[in-house]
């Protein structure tokens, strides 16, 4: 009987390979998932909680892997702790947030782009 060692660096390259993910106690994305009401227990998600779970599902959702270019914001001290916080209660990563928020600001303020368009023109 043979008996094989796995070391944790194993586990993930087998993981990555497959593209499953191997949930441990200590990812905040599970966290979360075990604080989730249910049904069964009577518990009810408020509307703020339902439009927050809402947001970081679209955020986990919005495909960012094509993105090429590198941007350094600069962001003040308050805004980059609130993010680190998102990080750990959910497992969103900050550039991934950053780059939603700002495809998310054109989406919903065309007028932006109008005025880019219409700037532009008006340059030339």
């Amino acid at each position: 009987m043979k008996t094989q060692m796995k070391t944790l660096a194993d586990e993930l390259r087998k993981s990555i390979g497959t593209g499953e993910v191997i949930p441990s106690n200590k990812d905040p994305v599970i966290g979360v998932d075990a604080k989730k009401p249910d049904a069964a227990q009577g518990g009810k998600v408020s509307v703020k909680g339902k439009k927050a779970l809402d947001i970081i599902s679209r955020i986990r959702e919005f495909d960012c892997s094509d993105q090429k270019h590198l941007l350094h914001p600069r962001i003040d001290g308050r805004t980059v702790a609130l993010l680190g916080r998102l990080k750990l209660a959910s497992g969103l990563d900050m550039n991934r947030v950053i780059a939603f928020s700002i495809v998310y600001l054109f989406e919903k303020h065309p007028e932006i782009k109008g005025f880019i368009k219409e700037s532009l023109e008006n340059f030339e």
